[in-house]
């Protein structure tokens, strides 16, 4: 400490002065949240993807100066994630078309309803919510979303301005679960539903029921595997895109158009799209058609956005540039900053969380709170046999390339049977966690094939950190007792992303459960905080 002292009078006061600014940045710059992965390369280009985490099949319309991009959830609540941008790049969540799926709502019975409260013994997970589609229409929202398991279609509507709160929440009579659709106004002012493989019903003006006597009716044979679609009208045309299975060589989607000037057809198709992982086109709705948002299937992280240009040639809209995706390219427009969804969360705002987080079901609402401890998230608990079954799951996206999550946890309240922590979750989940084995507290991690590694705790305040690397798909699981020095805990997780066991990529996720029969315990997070790099056991 003397050597130290005697040295620092040495330094030029000149030096010192770049020393002490360099030390505000840097404060600064710890001070300031860690934002994702941004594409935008902030001299008027920007790189694919535009978001490295799971939005799948996005359907983006433009009202006034604003983009609006609406994707999947699946089981995740609340459902049916809206963003904002102004450049089609710089995305920002700005509402959820609906906050739960439970009996009472429209078409929804209690025997549905239990799944999606995780209740005897069902789940959905893989279900729920698919494909949604997003329009506006003479000063109202219009989402719409088909489920498997209920076997309805719904649409969701609210007024402008786009907001959280305020949609209506309809099944749709009279058409049952129709794949993948997307709704459409024509500019005659009917409206319809374009479907499965290729079908077309027209709806009410209402779009809450199938029009009595209207057009209903497959107008052309897209095969069983027509996923995403997507209609819209230009230059007298009717398009409407596609992405079914490659008919020659491995497994691969591409993207086809088919276009008509009649809506019933007859259609003739074209290619439009022919790149590996990159399917299931939105060509986006601003009077230009000129840009194209789409998806990757991109492995544990699952199924990310990207951006690309939209070339006509010959009435037909070829995507990207040689039928490619571009790796970067021109902004469509300056735009306004970057931005990006949130990450971190100091649990200071009473009664909710914050945009990013996502439920793995239905919530228990009286199994949560932020106001019993201001500033701390409170998961109560209930029973499960497994993480999967647990209520209260709370989870946002991991982002690519790599990144890092990490809470403090209070573990005073964990009671006998009790286990509450931080996860790599997915349906092949991972966890690093508190958990008193009758009345012994351990930190344990475990991975969902079964190998388990444990320690004593020795402090009721832990931190936990998770570190997720999308290159190589592993997770590796730390904690500390001071934030700073941590210790690896445990094995590895492989990651392992199969679209048919859930369709979504593996979330950062806050739990709480027992497998024992006192339910009167609960854990109490401090704040989750993000960095978009693995830190692994440094600070």
């Amino acid at each position: 400490m003397l050597r130290n002292r005697l040295y620092k009078r040495k330094i030029s006061f000149n030096k010192l002065i770049s020393m002490s600014m360099l030390a505000c940045i840097l404060l600064a710059a710890l001070a300031l949240p860690a934002n994702a992965y941004t594409s935008d390369l902030g001299n008027g280009t920007y790189q694919n993807p535009v978001m490295y985490a799971d939005y799948p099949d996005n359907c983006v319309i433009k009202v006034g100066s604003t983009y609006y991009m609406e994707c999947s959830s699946i089981n995740y609540m609340p459902g049916l994630p809206i963003l904002k941008s102004q450049d089609l790049v710089n995305w920002e969540i700005c509402s959820y078309a609906y906050d739960r799926i439970d009996v009472g709502m429209s078409g929804i019975d209690q025997a549905h309803a239990d799944a999606y409260n995780l209740s005897g013994g069902k789940n959905v997970y893989s279900h729920g919510c698919w494909a949604p589609s997003l329009k506006y229409h003479n000063g109202k929202f219009y989402a719409t979303f088909s489920s498997l398991d209920l076997g309805k279609t719904f649409v969701c509507t609210r007024n402008a301005p786009m907001d959280f709160g305020g949609w209506d929440f309809t099944e749709i009579k009279g058409i049952g679960y129709a794949h993948d659709a997307d709704l459409f106004f024509d500019t005659d002012g009917r409206v319809y539903l374009v479907n499965g493989g290729c079908n077309v019903t027209e709806l009410n003006a209402d779009c809450k029921s199938v029009k009595a006597g209207g057009i209903s009716k497959k107008i052309f044979d897209g095969g069983s595997s027509h996923d995403g679609n997507r209609i819209f009208k230009k230059n007298g045309y009717y398009y409407i895109l596609s992405t079914p299975v490659k008919e020659s060589g491995p497994y691969q989607r591409i993207e086809k158009a088919w276009r008509s000037k009649n809506l019933t057809g007859p259609y003739e198709q074209k290619v439009i799209l022919d790149d590996g992982a990159n399917h299931q086109v939105c060509v986006v709705e601003d009077g230009s058609y000129n840009w194209a948002i789409l998806f990757e299937d991109k492995g544990a992280v699952g199924r990310v956005p990207k951006l690309a240009p939209v070339t006509w040639v010959n009435d037909w809209p070829m995507i990207g540039v040689n039928v490619k995706v571009p790796a970067t390219y021109n902004k469509p427009v300056a735009g306004n900053g970057i931005k990006s969804p949130g990450t971190d969360d100091d649990f200071s705002a009473q009664g909710y969380v914050l945009s990013q987080w996502q439920w793995n079901h239905n919530p228990d609402n009286s199994k949560w709170t932020t106001s019993e401890r201001p500033g701390w998230l409170r998961l109560k608990t209930s029973n499960a046999s497994n993480l999967l079954e647990a209520r209260n799951t709370l989870t946002q996206r991991i982002q690519g390339p790599t990144s890092s999550g990490w809470v403090k946890l209070d573990a005073a309240n964990i009671k006998s049977g009790q286990i509450a922590g931080l996860s790599d979750f997915h349906s092949k989940y991972g966890y690093i966690a508190v958990k008193n084995d009758n009345g012994t507290k351990k930190l344990i991690q475990y991975n969902v094939d079964g190998l388990e590694t444990s320690v004593n705790l020795t402090n009721n305040i832990v931190y936990l950190k998770l570190d997720v690397d999308c290159n190589t798909q592993i997770a590796k699981f730390y904690y500390s007792y001071d934030a700073n020095r941590w210790t690896q805990l445990g094995s590895n997780l492989k990651m392992d992303f199969f679209y048919k066991l859930w369709f979504v990529g593996y979330r950062f996720a806050l739990f709480n459960y027992t497998t024992g029969s006192d339910t009167s315990g609960y854990a109490d997070f401090d704040y989750f905080k993000f960095s978009p790099n693995v830190t692994g056991e440094g600070r």
